[in-house]
C-alpha cells in the first residue's frame, strides 16, 4: 500500500494536473503520466483529476468586468514587454485589442 500523501502534496498533484487539464492533456494521459509519476492509483489520480476540474469550474465564475480586467491587464504585461523589446507593431496591436475590449473601436 503506497504512503497517504499529506495536504500539501495532495494540492501540488491537483495543480499539477490541473495545468495538464488547461494544456488539453487527454483524461488517459494524466492517468497513465501521473501514475508513472507518483505511484498513484488510477482511482486515487481520478479523485485529484475531480478536485482540478473543480477548481477550472471556479475559475471560470467570473464576471464580464473581472475577465475584462485580467486581459486587459495580461495585454498591458504584453504590449510592455515589447515596448522594451522595440517589437512597435506587436505593441500596437496590443493597444488596438486593448481599444476593442473596452468598445473604443470595432474590429
Amino acid at each position: 500500500m503506497a504512503k497517504k500523501s499529506t495536504k500539501l502534496e495532495s494540492n501540488l498533484k491537483v495543480t499539477e494536473i490541473y495545468g495538464r487539464l488547461t494544456k488539453g492533456q487527454s483524461r488517459q494521459r494524466i492517468l497513465r503520466d501521473c501514475s508513472e509519476l507518483w505511484g498513484c492509483s488510477e482511482r486515487q489520480i481520478e479523485t485529484y483529476l475531480a478536485r482540478a476540474r473543480t477548481l477550472i469550474e471556479k475559475d471560470c465564475e467570473m464576471s464580464r468586468p473581472a475577465f475584462l480586467a485580467e486581459c486587459l491587464a495580461g495585454i498591458r504585461d504584453v504590449r510592455g514587454s515589447a515596448s522594451r523589446r522595440g517589437q512597435h507593431q506587436v505593441e500596437l496591436n496590443a493597444i488596438r485589442l486593448m481599444s476593442e475590449l473596452v468598445g473604443l473601436t470595432s474590429s
